[in-house]
């Protein structure tokens, strides 16, 4: 069974009037819960707006829910999210293994080998 993310935050955040209700199916289908790599997207982007802790809610969905990929993915997007990255360029730089091939900067900030996609300027200053 394929669980979005709005079961996620009705268990993640307090007081949630889905809260009692998630709890109940999260029960009913313990084993059997599915999460992508989108579940994680947007529990990355929506996290300031509920309050939770990403790394504990990270840790909870993948010990609730099967999750295909890798999640050494999604906690090196985390770590990238507390070095200033956003939640898209986190995830970009987590899945590169280091190395990316982009016109961003700010990757260069992370730790990140950045191949620039810009052109290579001559050595007078001028693009080529």
């Amino acid at each position: 069974m394929y669980a979005d993310t709005d079961l996620w935050l009705a268990l993640l955040k307090e007081d949630d009037w889905l809260g009692d209700r998630a709890e109940q199916l999260l029960e009913r289908y313990e084993g059997e819960l599915e999460v992508s790599l989108a579940t994680f997207l947007e529990l990355f982007l929506v996290e300031e707006r509920y309050s939770f802790d990403r790394e504990r809610a990270v840790t909870s969905v993948l010990e609730l829910a099967e999750y295909e990929g890798d999640p050494d993915v999604v906690y090196q997007a985390s770590e990238y999210r507390d070095d200033g990255l956003n939640t898209f360029d986190a995830f970009h730089a987590a899945l590169s293994r280091g190395t990316i091939l982009s016109s961003d900067n700010a990757f260069n900030e992370v730790g990140v080998d950045r191949v620039p996609l810009e052109p290579p300027e001559d050595t007078d200053g001028s693009s080529s």
